[in-house]
């Protein structure tokens, strides 16, 4: 899925993951400014996606599965 789509999903609930994360990180989003990681720390959107700016993280998102 997209970037978009995945910010999409992580607002309805879903944990996401990216082909660049080891397969148990996943991120969700608490409310439309903070990304909560896997271990529990949380950080703004803006400083999430602002490590994130190049082409390679616009796809390649999909949702988490702990299997």
């Amino acid at each position: 899925m997209t970037k978009l789509e995945a910010i999409e999903a992580m607002k309805a609930g879903a944990k996401v993951t990216h082909r660049f994360f080891e397969p148990q990180e996943w991120i969700t989003m608490e409310g439309n400014l903070t990304i909560i990681t896997e271990e529990g720390y949380a950080c703004s959107t803006v400083e999430f996606w602002g490590f994130r700016k190049s082409v390679q993280w616009e796809r390649d998102w999909s949702i988490w599965s702990s299997q």
